[in-house]
């Protein structure tokens, strides 16, 4: 029999925490997540004490192993934790984990409660779980209360201006956090509108070694003669000039040899490697790089830390995926210190300690939390390429590269400027060389615009002519600011301080989900029902709207968390009673918006088509404005189906290409749902094909409906009988 009950959130993790434990007595047990939930029953708390209303969720979760309802696991973990010694809560380690052991905690029984211990661990090891059993805590109420805050509030903020955005913008949702994220696209739109084209000209000269040449000074008799934007005598700087006349007056002023009058000494600076990943900047780094989306880095990150199977065990290759933190622990600096000095030599490694000077990072709980880092430098990327899937191998290879460079001497670069003079005119070029690798010997992979420019110094000597190649007037044209994507708007909403680990997924897809926006060549375009929200929004409660505003309702969140900030007093006094004066005149002034037509009728019954969105999902779509008489609707917005050249093995209907709510590609067949044959590449490479099982489930399944229904009926008539 288990002495000991240990209760985490998430099932996968229980195989690889059981390899650890085996030998302890330990029996593991999983929440599925929360336990508990506001009521759904108006706003889930009393809007006069802001006193919670907890309640269990009714039915059960789709697509989670051993499916079971909420009511089953609290009735399994009472019982388990009735005949436990000790109970330990391991859920997550931030603030919503923290609520769920506080949950967990309160629906047991008041004698189990005293065997309650909280334990925190930022990466599933035999050592971090070890450690966190030796160092249990009480329950911090502080983190629970500042969650019961945010829960609060979004409730609180959401649900109100929601209706408001139903009633009177024909929209399907709004939120305190997320309607940020489209203000932040609304507004990059307004730049782009307001952005006004720019004109200026160069002077580019190449000359036979192929060194690029950099206007920096004019002859004394062209001084007065050319039109000029902006001229600076900083290095890496040239000359704009206004015209293309002024450009070209100084290109026919040259003559075809150019004459070297200074080589400067070699001067060498070091490039600095970038500091470990945290959420926000893994985030980035994986779009970019990887071609992914948000939702696939969270979902691939996560498999990495709860552990991956590897020759047959579980095993975790990350720490805790949702960080604001850049720090790493001495731990593993000193794996990580034996590891490059044993694979590149001692010269490779220094030591570094990272802060990211927020305020989540003080001396109590927060601490647990490390930036995003591998758990085994020896565990290289090369060694797991062939045992694990080629998604999870790509951000492993990323995680893997930026940690351990991070503990790596700086790359170090020695420049060496040329000057050169024609016809009076002064130009420069310069020479860059790589002197010492450093951490560029790991990093070479991902490189971030560090690059070698050689015009071959060593050939090139004081007084001697170089001929041209070529140059030219050449006419530049400004752009407009670009149109955010999924990395540069978490990249935005991380530095205006409005976003946290936990929502940046959620702020970067609600746009496109409530139909506020569409992504175009991956950059996010605002629709007019976005416009319209924004706008009416805007016009009463443009504090809300402000970034500022939630950067400091963030700051509030974080004091409660860590200084005791009394959270029902600051809602209740400081924030509610504006709200619902602002809120009482939005709905008394705000005129109701009329359907935007699409300018064409209805091909079923003649009526005007209209722009519509679905009161569930949010999905934009046209629709006949004789709903619900006319039902006609479109979805131009849905991906358009690959149709395969290759016909089905079941039916004969062609195949298509087609993805999963996870963002994952298969091969499935044209004729679904008739037909259910799919189609994808395992781990291994190899093609696995699913036939017709769930049809066959299906089918079962509507058998069972139809002997119940049938058994209902029978009743039925007996009881009239």
């Amino acid at each position: 029999m288990s002495k000991n009950l240990l209760i985490i959130e998430s099932p996968n993790k229980i195989e690889t925490i059981g390899k650890y434990l085996k030998d302890e007595g330990f029996k593991i047990m999983a929440t599925i997540g929360h336990i508990r939930d506001l009521s759904r029953i108006g706003m889930g708390f009393d809007e006069a004490t802001l006193e919670p209303k907890w309640i269990i969720p009714s039915g059960k979760k789709r697509g989670i192993r051993n499916e079971k309802s909420k009511h089953e696991i609290i009735n399994e973990i009472k019982a388990e934790a009735s005949k436990a010694e000790k109970i330990y809560l391991a859920t997550d380690p931030d603030r919503e984990g923290e609520a769920i052991a506080w949950h967990v905690y309160e629906v047991i029984s008041d004698k189990d409660k005293a065997k309650c211990f909280r334990i925190t661990f930022n990466e599933i090891t035999k050592p971090a779980i070890l450690k966190a059993l030796e160092n249990p805590r009480k329950i911090d109420i502080r983190w629970v209360q500042s969650q019961f805050a945010r829960r609060i509030l979004d409730r609180l903020v959401g649900y109100r201006l929601s209706k408001l955005v139903r009633e009177k913008m024909r929209g399907t949702s709004a939120g305190r956090v997320q309607t940020i994220a489209l203000k932040f696209i609304y507004d990059r739109e307004k730049d782009i509108e307001r952005f006004k084209q720019t004109k200026w000209w160069t002077v580019d000269a190449i000359l036979e070694n192929n060194a690029k040449l950099i206007l920096r000074e004019l002859s004394n008799d062209l001084k007065n003669k050319v039109k000029l934007i902006q001229s600076s005598e900083s290095e890496g700087s040239g000359i704009d000039f206004a015209d293309a006349t002024s450009a070209t007056m100084v290109v026919d002023s040259l003559k075809n040899v150019f004459k070297i009058y200074a080589i400067d000494e070699p001067v060498q600076k070091n490039s600095n490697p970038r500091e470990p990943y945290k959420t926000s900047t893994l985030q980035q780094d994986a779009i970019n790089k990887l071609g992914w989306n948000v939702g696939k880095v969270t979902i691939v990150a996560q498999h990495l830390y709860e552990g991956i199977k590897i020759k047959g065990e579980h095993s975790a290759l990350i720490s805790y995926p949702r960080t604001d933190s850049v720090r790493i622990s001495t731990t593993f600096s000193d794996v990580a210190k034996k590891f490059i000095e044993e694979k590149y030599g001692e010269k490779y490694f220094q030591m570094r300690h990272f802060h990211s000077g927020k305020k989540t990072e003080n001396e109590n709980v927060q601490d647990a939390h490390e930036a995003i880092r591998i758990i085994d430098p020896f565990t290289t990327p090369e060694s797991l390429k062939d045992v694990i899937s080629r998604d999870e191998y790509s951000l492993y290879k990323l995680i893997w590269v930026r940690t351990m460079a991070a503990f790596m001497t700086p790359a170090r670069y020695e420049t060496t400027i040329v000057r050169l003079e024609n016809a009076g005119c002064k130009f420069y070029t310069y020479n860059r060389r790589l002197v010492f690798d450093g951490y560029r010997k790991i990093y070479k992979h991902y490189q971030d615009n560090e690059t070698e420019y050689d015009i071959q110094i060593s050939k090139l000597k004081t007084g001697s002519n170089l001929k041209m190649l070529s140059v030219e007037a050449k006419e530049h044209t400004s752009m407009p600011p670009p149109r955010f994507n999924q990395a540069s708007l978490i990249k935005a909403l991380d530095e205006a301080g409005v976003g946290r680990p936990s929502t940046y997924r959620s702020m970067a897809n609600m746009a496109v989900d409530r139909g506020y926006a569409k992504l175009d060549s991956r950059a996010y375009v605002m629709l007019p029902i976005g416009n319209t929200i924004i706008e009416g929004l805007n016009q009463y409660f443009p504090e809300i709207l402000d970034k500022e505003f939630t950067k400091k309702m963030e700051e509030h969140l974080d004091d409660i968390a860590n200084h005791d900030e009394r959270w029902k007093e600051w809602i209740l006094q400081d924030f509610k009673p504006k709200f619902d004066k602002e809120l009482s005149a939005a709905q008394t002034e705000m005129q109701r918006a009329e359907p935007e037509p699409v300018g064409r009728p209805c091909p079923q019954c003649g009526k005007p088509l209209i722009y519509r969105a679905s009161k569930k999902t949010g999905v934009q779509f046209i629709g006949c404005s004789a709903f619900p008489q006319c039902r006609y609707a479109e979805f131009p917005n849905s991906p358009k189906r690959v149709v395969l050249d290759e016909k089905c093995p079941l039916c004969g209907k062609n195949l298509v290409e087609r993805t999963n709510r996870r963002g994952q590609g298969f091969v499935g067949c044209s004729g679904f749902p008739k037909c259910r044959y799919i189609r994808k590449v395992g781990k291994d490479g190899k093609i696995i094909e699913f036939k017709n099982d769930h049809a066959k489930k299906t089918s079962k399944t509507k058998q069972r409906k139809k002997r119940s229904t049938t058994k209902s009926s029978d009743k039925k008539g007996a009881k009239k009988t």
